[in-house]
């Protein structure tokens, strides 16, 4: 009975595939292949397209395309190329139209015939289409592939690479990994990307899936490696890794390494990424070959270059031993271990002789030895024989019967026997080491002599000397003057700090000294030299003593610290002497300051009754002169009075009190400038910039008397027609005030005390007015200055004149 052509394609498959298999077998890529594999997905498109003709196409033409793609990307894998991939779909249309004409029991149904070349088209067209996109997203990868090659030298610069390349065009892979083989039994991770990856780890062949696809040379895909026992490995971290696919990397039947690619993300991978990635390892296989040739090549091109330039040193050494044989100031001499005859001597040896070299060579040792010594050369040589080298000194004879001495070094030297066959001889002349030698013995005899003497004179000394090592900062040494001040006999100590400890050394305020603040612990550990350092010391009865401590170090010639040597010098009285000065000092400044306040109340008396007087009317010229007198009198003696209390306070209490209080410093020098013109009408004085911020907190009362003393000490200390210059300077936190006077300049031996207390200068104008004082002025400005936490300076020259520049900071300075 006829039959459809959808159930003559169900009915008779296998017979259809049968024909076709005979015929596809013409194509060189078909031959190698087995049944299944050149069959792949056929049976299953012969089943879609009779599903095909019996339901509507809509429903069944996505399945064919995607046994056509499947089939496709294989046979990309398999070598073929697209024409042979068209001619299988020809050659399977062409089986099927033939046996089911052959059969005669066709039946002609034109739409069923529509639809099935309809379909074999589609599934062509489909092939096709994938072949293409397959094939053109390989040869990409294989030619960046091959470009990555190219642009690296070795494997080791290729690999990193070829995994880059791996990534950026399969999206899903992230991690990779490349192990090649290292030795017989085990696959080394030489290059991976993702995390996880252990570079230089060991996997062993045939263990876990690295090892198993090594073992078998087969590919290996698992869906989730962190549930598959071969997945697992110390190498690479699978426990996140879900789609894991391996291929083994083979040249000419030859394992090279592994390739894996994994996705943390999916668990499935295309099958085009999958034939990608085993082009990709075979194209990589192939180009690691290459590699690992090139660098096996490398190596040994590198070891062979290495030989030569060992065998070129051997030969410059050869040469320079030579050259060093007969150039060295030693003399060598090579004796026969048979008979001691000179087998060979260089020209050092032969001119120490006075000889050349062709009259010893030849010749018996004893000829070189002096006639009395050498009975011993029998012992030296057996010496020589039975140990590594020996020394001695004998006595040699030159050519002319002289004699030296000479120092010899002997090596013996044995054959393959081990029996001695040579010995070799350095021969030094020793006359000078001698001469050397008597000297050193003198000097150490004149050294001995200087110690005893530095001993008595250390003994001698009125202060405590000691020293320490430096190396173990032992005290080692001390005088007898040490003892008598100590109470104690000297003993060693083991530390310098020891000696601080056992006297209960302190500072002057009755600190204990840190164990290595002690002068001369500093002066070990840091080479310091310490000059007077006041210490306080117990006596052993005791009593407290106060000694001035000083310490140097020693150094030897190449200036290394070797030792450090201390002095005690006992200035216990003086101090006593010095502290009861101290104190009469002291009370006479109080008595000044007692003084100075009761005498300020008779003073005012004085001076208001002056002033009543000086505005009467009916005062006589005669005596308005003798009441003017007194006034100025009382003026000068207040202002010594106030110049006494600001000093004392200066000294008792800490310096002169600031109240500050905010205000301008150019009210303050305006005032001082009008007072002072009030007082020197004949004079001039100017004020110079001035421009900018002069607010701060000041002691104003207290300024003004530094600007009425500097500028009364500028113009009494200046000739009458001279200038008197004040200038303001904003500086921004500081204001700067400086006086400025030509003329005569202060003396070079005057300047260091200029602000000592009850100092007062001579003027050599004749004009000058200095008007009388105690000396106090400049001393006050100094201590209102400090008080407000600036600092003054002076500069004084023939040409500039003398300038006295104040330097204020316009807020009080943190304590």
């Amino acid at each position: 009975m006829p039959i459809p052509l959808a159930d003559f394609l169900i009915q008779n498959r296998d017979t259809i595939l049968e024909a076709w298999e005979v015929e596809v077998r013409s194509i060189p890529a078909a031959q190698a292949l087995t049944r299944p594999a050149l069959r792949d997905g056929l049976p299953g498109l012969l089943e879609g397209i009779a599903r095909m003709m019996r339901k509507p196409q809509a429903e069944l033409a996505s399945g064919l395309s995607a046994i056509s793609d499947h089939h496709a990307l294989e046979r990309l894998g398999e070598g073929f190329d697209l024409r042979q991939v068209v001619t299988e779909y020809r050659l399977l249309r062409g089986c099927v139209l033939r046996l089911w004409s052959a059969r005669g029991h066709a039946t002609l149904r034109p739409d069923e015939e529509r639809i099935f070349h309809e379909a074999m088209d589609e599934a062509v067209a489909a092939a096709v289409s994938r072949y293409t996109r397959a094939r053109e997203r390989t040869i990409q990868a294989l030619d960046r592939i091959s470009a990555a090659a190219l642009g690296s030298p070795d494997v080791a610069g290729f690999l990193p690479r070829l995994l880059q390349v791996l990534c950026e065009t399969v999206a899903a892979v992230d991690v990779a990994v490349v192990l090649l083989r290292d030795g017989e039994d085990f696959l080394r991770v030489e290059s991976g990307v993702g995390e996880g990856v252990d570079i230089g780890g060991l996997v062993p062949m045939g263990q876990g899936f690295v090892g198993t696809i090594a073992a078998t040379r087969e590919p290996l895909l698992v869906h989730d490696a962190s549930g598959d026992e071969r997945a697992h490995s110390a190498v690479v971290r699978t426990s996140d890794v879900r789609a894991l696919y391996g291929v083994p990397l083979v040249l000419n039947d030859v394992l090279i390494g592994v390739a894996l690619m994994g996705s943390r993300v999916s668990t499935e991978l295309s099958e085009e990424d999958l034939l990608l990635f085993r082009a990709m390892a075979s194209r990589a296989t192939g180009l690691l070959a290459q590699g690992q040739a090139r660098d096996r090549e490398r190596e040994a091109r590198a070891e062979a270059e290495a030989s030569l330039k060992r065998l070129r040193e051997s030969e410059a050494g050869l040469r320079r031993w030579e050259e060093v044989f007969f150039r060295l100031g030693v003399g060598v001499v090579v004796v026969s271990a048979e008979d001691d005859t000179l087998l060979d001597v260089n020209p050092a040896f032969a001119r120490m002789h006075g000889a050349s070299p062709e009259e010893l060579i030849g010749q018996p040792l004893e000829a070189t030895i002096a006639p009395e010594a050498r009975g011993m050369l029998p012992r030296h040589a057996a010496a020589a024989n039975s140990k590594p080298s020996h020394e001695y000194e004998s006595l040699h004879v030159r050519k002319d019967g002289s004699r030296f001495p000479a120092f010899s070094h002997v090596t013996a030297f044995r054959d393959e026997t081990g029996k001695v066959s040579r010995r070799v001889a350095t021969v030094l002349d020793i006359t000078q080491r001698r001469a050397v030698e008597t000297d050193r013995q003198r000097l150490l005899s004149t050294i001995e002599s200087e110690r005893a003497r530095l001993a008595a004179v250390l003994e001698q000394l009125p202060a405590g000397v000691f020293i320490a090592d430096a190396a173990s900062g032992r005290l080692v040494l001390a005088n007898r003057q040490v003892a008598m001040l100590t109470g104690r006999p000297f003993q060693p100590m083991s530390n310098v700090d020891t000696f601080a400890t056992l006297y209960g050394a302190c500072h002057p305020d009755g600190t204990p000294y840190a164990p290595d603040a002690w002068p001369l612990a500093r002066t070990l550990s840091t080479g310091e030299v310490v000059q007077g350092e006041e210490a306080m010391l117990k006596h052993e009865d005791g009593h407290t003593l106060t000694v001035l401590v000083s310490s140097a170090p020693i150094r030897d010639r190449d200036g290394e610290l070797i030792a450090g040597v201390a002095t005690l010098a006992d200035v216990t009285e003086r101090r006593r002497a010095q502290e009861a000065e101290l104190q009469a000092a002291r009370f006479g400044e109080r008595l000044i300051a007692i003084v100075s306040h009761d005498l300020r109340n008779p003073l005012n008396a004085i001076h208001l009754s002056t002033t009543q007087l000086l505005h009467s009317e009916v005062l006589a010229e005669r005596e308005r002169r003798f009441v003017t007198r007194i006034a100025r009198s009382s003026a000068r003696m207040t202002r010594m009075i106030s110049e006494l209390l600001d000093f004392t306070r200066g000294r008792l209490g800490g310096g002169i009190p600031i109240q500050r209080t905010p205000g301008d410093l150019r009210a303050v020098v305006r005032q001082g400038v009008e007072e002072l013109e009030a007082a020197w009408p004949e004079r001039t004085l100017r004020v110079a910039g001035g421009s900018g911020r002069y607010d701060g907190q000041w002691d104003a009362d207290r300024l003004l008397q530094v600007v009425s003393n500097l500028g009364g000490n500028a113009l009494q200390y200046s000739a009458p027609d001279a200038p008197i210059t004040l200038t303001l300077s904003d500086l921004g936190d500081t204001v700067v005030l400086e006086v400025h006077n030509p003329g005569e300049p202060i003396s070079a031996e005057a300047l260091p005390h200029l602000f000592d207390p009850f100092r007062r200068a001579t003027s050599s104008h004749p004009g000058s007015s200095i008007s009388g004082g105690l000396g106090l002025g400049l001393y006050i400005v100094e201590q209102v200055v400090k008080g407000h936490g600036g600092h003054i300076q002076v500069t004084s020259t023939e040409a500039d004149g003398t300038v006295f520049k104040v330097t204020l900071p316009r807020v009080p300075l943190p304590a």
